[in-house]
């Protein structure tokens, strides 16, 4: 749904951060609560206005006002698939309020930031303590509270604050809403709304983040940081094999089959409650899904340091049951890229990826990488350029925002466009939190220079939907406005999301972009509903084919109602800007 208002959802006042339980653009997950985690705020810090979430805002505006034919079009475009969104942040403020109220939560003030509400789990049935209150007994105004508490609904809305404040309440919301996110009954109804919002905005494959067997991965980091207590030995590869050995004689092995258990669990669990298989199944049970395992990149000790035996396990059992598990198809490394954690531990966090993908190198990867900038960072800090590179070599296949690409001399973008290319590299751009977050639209955005400049493959994709108060017809309503796409643009982003989706078995196309198709379905009509052999067989055996087919099929009855009407508004935007 494009929300109405949407300039009023920009910003309240700066506040600081203090939280100890924050885990920023991540899924705390079904046993996450424990996670250790450092605050958001940045090495540096970024005072500078944030002008470009109302540019973000202001850009769409004007197109569902004076062209709300053009906004009802892309809404029903076929958009292929989201590539990176986190479950917990997919979810809207408002579900959580409806979810938290059903298992009888509780709200209050949140403790680092007393003007904002955070939720928590009541102490017996009705009993609130410290001053909590049932949410059920919440007025309409506190309630409009705690939907700017969860998300970034009307942030901002009495004039400009600082790139930080708006960086800081974007993480914070996780862990306000932790209590509902984290609560194993509502994983089913999380997932459905995510499959909910993604068949309103005409997504037909999902791919989301979410973590998987917290308590097992805390029980065996305490037990590696007590066999391996000096940190500087985890920053020596060499002992990698030494110490995956020693979690796999701890218990390793059986947290990777409770985790497979969990992901089979979600799984008929979502399609249990959207009655998929049944006479009168939720039409959402038409759009695909599968997970990436989320690895928390701020773990932190007490002292604040990096907790690297955290990470470590992380990654180790992450691999194992990506390796081993069809529905997590991936491994992700998330939450605040900025903060003292990440940066002061990324170097070993690229070697443990590294390690891993040649133990497991059947896995796939995507990385946030990128998601910097001078202004949080300082302009000559080589991370705004190496955090990109040396997450390619670490073997990661996407990347998430890469936003610091904007930064570099045109020496450096040449050369890490290059690697990209060489890599086959996709970036997953998610412009609304790209603005949230870092303060970044428009011409500041990287996106031109990596989809038209360098011809790097490029698909759009929401992140955080929730906490950005958003949609992902949004993004494509955006990217349309501001960058003038054309209808084989639009088109190629589509499918790009497909190609480099970590689907299983062969493309579609021969090579991306795709322009050519693969021999067993060449002189079959794109998308028929019963094509010959042998590409039915082809598609059939083929996850990522027949999931590419079927979008094929879906753009192409686009295209006969509405494709002459698109090209001719995308057209006429164009004209205009010119």
């Amino acid at each position: 749904m494009i929300r109405s208002s949407m300039l009023s959802r920009v910003f309240v006042p700066s506040f600081v951060l203090g939280l100890a339980l924050l885990q920023g653009c991540a899924n705390l997950g079904p046993t996450g609560r424990d996670a250790q985690l450092l605050p958001s705020s940045s090495v540096i810090g970024c005072s500078q206005d944030n002008r470009a979430v109302q540019a973000y805002f202001g850009v769409i505006d004007n197109i569902t006002t004076k062209r709300p034919d053009l906004a009802g079009i892309l809404k029903k475009f076929p958009k292929g698939a989201d590539l990176h969104n986190h479950l917990s942040g997919s979810v809207m403020p408002e579900e959580y309020l409806a979810l938290g109220s059903a298992h009888g939560n509780c709200f209050g003030p949140d403790a680092p930031v007393p003007a904002m509400y955070t939720i928590q789990p009541a102490t017996a049935p009705g009993v609130c303590a410290g001053g909590f209150k049932p949410l059920t007994q919440a007025s309409a105004g506190e309630r409009q509270r705690l939907l700017q508490s969860l998300s970034l609904y009307r942030f901002n809305e009495t004039g400009f604050s600082s790139i930080q404040a708006g960086h800081d309440q974007f993480f914070a919301t996780f862990g306000r809403f932790g209590a509902v996110s984290g609560y194993p009954p509502n994983m089913a109804p999380m997932l459905a709304k995510l499959l909910q919002q993604a068949h309103d905005d005409n997504v037909s494959y999902v791919e989301t983040m979410t973590s998987f067997q917290s308590a097992a991965i805390s029980r065996l980091a305490d037990l590696l940081r007590q066999r391996y207590p000096d940190p500087a030995a985890f920053t020596q590869s060499g002992n990698y094999p030494a110490m995956f050995a020693y979690l796999l004689g701890a218990g390793l092995q059986d947290a990777v089959q409770a985790a497979q258990a969990d992901a089979v669990s979600y799984v008929n669990g979502v399609r249990s409650f959207l009655g998929c298989g049944s006479a009168a199944p939720d039409p959402a049970c038409e759009v695909a899904f599968n997970f990436q395992a989320a690895v928390n990149r701020n773990a932190a000790l007490p002292d604040g340091n990096p907790d690297l035996p955290k990470i470590f396990t992380q990654v180790a059992l992450y691999s194992m049951l990506a390796d081993r598990e069809p529905r997590v198809v991936g491994v992700n490394l998330l939450s605040a890229e900025d903060s003292p954690v990440s940066m002061q531990s990324f170097s070993p966090q690229m070697q443990f990826f590294s390690y891993f993908h040649t133990r497991f190198p059947r896995v796939n990867i995507a990385l946030h990488a990128g998601e910097l900038t001078p202004c949080f960072v300082g302009s000559s800090n080589p991370a705004l350029l190496d955090h990109i590179s040396a997450s390619i070599q670490a073997g990661a296949k996407r990347i998430g925002h890469a936003v610091s690409f904007a930064y570099l001399n045109a020496s450096d973008q040449a050369a890490l466009a290059a690697l990209m290319k060489r890599n086959n590299t996709l970036v997953e751009v998610p412009m609304a939190s790209n603005a949230q977050i870092l303060g970044v639209s428009g011409a500041d955005h990287p996106f031109e220079q990596y989809f038209r400049k360098y011809g790097v493959a490029v698909a759009f994709s929401t992140d955080d939907e929730g906490v950005s108060h958003t949609d992902f017809t949004s993004e494509w309503l955006y990217a349309v406005g501001q960058y003038h796409l054309s209808y084989p643009e639009v088109v190629r982003l589509a499918r790009a999301s497909l190609e480099y989706s970590f689907l299983p078995g062969q493309s579609l196309w021969q090579a991306a972009p795709a322009t050519r198709v693969v021999s067993q379905c060449r002189g079959e009509t794109l998308g028929s509903a019963r094509p010959g052999e042998p590409c039915s067989s082809f598609i059939t055996l083929n996850a990522k084919a027949g999931a590419q087919w079927r979008y094929e099929g879906k753009l192409a009855d686009f295209d006969r109602v509405y494709g002459t009407t698109l090209r001719k508004q995308l057209g006429s935007l164009e004209a205009a800007r010119r």
